[in-house]
């Protein structure tokens, strides 16, 4: 008898359900939603694109805008889970995991992202799967955990399942930073600054559907690559000339108003806010945390040249 060594026919292959979950601790220690927060949590939706649409059912949920997780249904439906979140969120993972072993024990776990990367060990004990790195590695661990078959030709974020996102959109364009912060969770990855091709710019701005307003998700939008920021200036301006979106903003690093000319630029541009660290007026201690790009210029007259462009300028 000959072996049929053909690869099975996604028609034949068997639905997955997926769930993607941002966790969230909240610092007020309470159970609140916070839906006009920004930034909202969109690394649901990049990692939902990592699964087959014609083989996953895929939903959503991010603790940031909905509060816990505690919908028994919903966490007994998936047989796939998928965490993620920030350095603070990995006691939500292991709440989450629990809950949905209790419900399902066949449920594979995986888990991703800083809290994971910072706590490997522990993470691998916990879960099935743990991605320590760029949101890309999940594509091989849907391969290994289901099957190649189940693995999206194309990863595009799934904006179609971002049901918290209302009149604003985030888009990503290069990712990391080219400073190196001690206090920073980046700096202890030791990743190098990355730009995105144009086109995958220009897709996740027309997957995004029209919005009122974009901002740019980016752990800093100025980076160190001159000519793809101003490349991605002009294409951030086409897409909205032609009607995508009316304003836009990003997050920045205080350099970026070291040139007089970026304000002039960004703002012809549409940007109307722009977030930066102010984290300290005090020269001494940003030098002891290695923020040097802070101490270029005097703290005052940067945000007064902000206002005086007309670009909102903003902080935390």
């Amino acid at each position: 008898m000959e072996l049929d060594l053909r690869k099975p026919s996604k028609v034949n292959l068997p639905r997955k359900r997926v769930l993607v979950v941002n966790c969230y601790f909240d610092d007020s220690r309470q159970p609140l939603r916070r839906t006009t927060k920004v930034p909202q949590a969109v690394g649901p939706i990049y990692l939902a694109g990592a699964f087959s649409q014609e083989l996953c059912d895929v939903k959503c949920y991010t603790e940031v805008a909905s509060g816990p997780l505690e919908d028994e249904q919903l966490l007994s439906w998936p047989d796939v889970l998928v965490l993620t979140g920030l350095t603070n969120s990995f006691d939500r993972m292991l709440h989450l995991t629990a809950y949905a072993r209790t419900k399902n024990p066949k449920v594979i776990v995986i888990a991703g992202g800083p809290t994971v990367r910072a706590l490997p060990l522990l993470s691998r004990k916990v879960f099935d799967y743990t991605c320590l790195g760029d949101i890309e590695e999940l594509c091989e661990v849907i391969a290994e955990a289901l099957g190649s078959e189940y693995v999206a030709e194309t990863m595009m974020p799934r904006y179609d399942l971002a049901y918290w996102l209302n009149r604003i959109g985030y888009v990503e364009t290069t990712r990391y930073c080219n400073f190196r912060c001690s206090f920073c969770s980046l700096t202890a990855e030791g990743h190098a600054y990355q730009t995105y091709d144009l086109d995958y710019i220009r897709g996740q701005i027309l997957a995004s559907g029209k919005r009122r307003r974009m901002f740019f998700l980016d752990n800093n939008f100025y980076g160190s690559d001159r000519s793809h920021f101003y490349a991605r200036v002009n294409l951030i301006n086409e897409m909205r000339l032609a009607g995508h979106y009316r304003k836009w903003g990003a997050l920045v690093t205080n350099d970026f108003y070291s040139r007089e000319e970026n304000l002039k630029l960004v703002s012809e541009a549409g940007c109307e806010l722009l977030f930066s660290g102010l984290e300290s007026f005090d020269n001494d201690w940003l030098r002891n945390f290695n923020k040097l790009q802070n101490t270029k210029a005097p703290q005052v007259e940067m945000i007064s040249k902000s206002l005086n462009a007309g670009v909102v300028f903003t902080t935390g």
